[in-house]
């Protein structure tokens, strides 16, 4: 009888935090609850899922446990009725720690979500740690939380029925150890990133108010997205002053352009022009040295062209057929990236940054004092 009575109120308690709708209280609840078993009546579900919630608690005592249980045992129920904010407040700080105790008291990584742990097969663990220790992590408590830590487990504690025979052991063992070396130099830059991303959002607001550099990227008719946006990011990186687009060239808004340049195209002014020339000319107009980069009989090499630190414009080609022919009779200056390879040239966008960043460096602006 003393059990039984110590269960109903632990009992009485869960039912009114798992049920309970804002208003009613422990009397009215167990009052009512009373005169549901006085009267005779035939069997519920409602009824029948209120007794298995009872004998979960009984069980186990009205410890946390039980009462994560009496929730499980009374999901028919809970679907019926909504719950209460406390009731799901106390379910939450059960369930939370619960699972911190209990991954706390067997030392695993927070990716173990069943209640057991495989034990560790010593043939496999012992081929993967000397596979890993050739990669350069010096244990497994060096792996980094999370995916590493759980593909390394994964190999070392064995589901029942893998195989484990040396033959396998040693043809997998090295391909495991690639894949956990590779999740952990993932994770660590991952972390690293985040810390970084930190400290660009800070030195983004500095920059923003710094002047831009007096050079500007005119696009000629590029047929290529992902080329356009990879310009737009050297645009940002080298803070040029504004980069053009000209005729078919693909411009914002662009989803394909956002995908490559990483956030660029909101940093970097821009606008849209129908004509090359018309571009080219109204630049010239500004004071500007306009030079176009192709591969042309009277070509210079650009590291051997002093450009002017009034200004200075870089045209940039079609992928395929390259700089317009009356775009380069208006020019004041053709330049090119010298091969040593079969092709001639180089993509238009690694282009673009190998001579944007030479403008910048005859200026003096990469000594490290101003960008970083």
């Amino acid at each position: 009888a003393g059990g039984r009575g110590g269960g109903e109120g632990r009992g009485g308690l869960a039912m009114q935090l798992l049920s309970s709708r804002g208003g009613g209280s422990r009397r009215s609840c167990t009052a009512s609850r009373r005169a549901a078993v006085a009267a005779p009546s035939a069997p519920s579900p409602r009824r029948d899922s209120w007794r298995g919630m009872r004998a979960g608690i009984l069980v186990l005592g009205g410890t946390s446990a039980g009462l994560l249980l009496a929730y499980l045992a009374g999901r028919r129920h809970w679907r019926r009725r909504k719950p209460s904010p406390a009731a799901l407040a106390l379910l939450k700080t059960v369930d939370s720690a619960a699972l911190e105790a209990e991954l706390a008291r067997r030392s695993v990584g927070a990716h173990v979500i069943n209640t057991s742990v495989r034990p560790l097969h010593a043939a496999r663990a012992a081929a993967i740690d000397a596979e890993l220790s050739r990669l350069g992590v010096a244990s497994p408590d060096a792996l980094a939380p999370g995916p590493p830590r759980k593909a390394y487990e994964t190999f070392a504690r064995p589901r029942e029925g893998e195989p484990c025979d040396d033959d396998y052991v040693r043809r997998k063992a090295p391909l495991m150890a690639q894949q956990v070396a590779f999740l952990h130099r993932h994770e660590q830059a991952r972390r690293n990133e985040l810390l970084r991303n930190v400290d660009d959002a800070t030195q983004a607001l500095e920059r923003a108010a710094r002047p831009r550099h007096n050079v500007t990227v005119v696009l000629d008719n590029l047929r290529s997205a992902e080329n356009v946006g990879s310009i737009f990011r050297t645009a940002d990186t080298a803070r040029c002053a504004e980069v053009i687009t000209c005729g078919f060239t693909p411009h914002p808004p662009n989803p394909k352009l956002a995908k490559t340049a990483f956030g660029a195209i909101e940093s970097v002014p821009t606008r849209h022009a129908q004509s090359t020339l018309q571009a080219v000319r109204a630049l010239q107009a500004g004071g500007v040295a306009v030079y176009a980069m192709e591969t042309t009989e009277r070509s210079q090499a650009y590291s051997t062209v002093a450009f002017p630190p009034g200004g200075v414009a870089l045209v940039l080609g079609n992928e395929q057929i390259g700089v317009d022919t009356d775009v380069l009779a208006a020019v004041d200056g053709i330049v090119e990236i010298p091969t040593f390879g079969v092709k001639n040239s180089l993509n238009v966008a690694s282009a673009a940054t190998v001579v944007v960043f030479e403008v910048l460096r005859q200026w003096g602006l990469l000594d490290g004092q101003q960008g970083g």
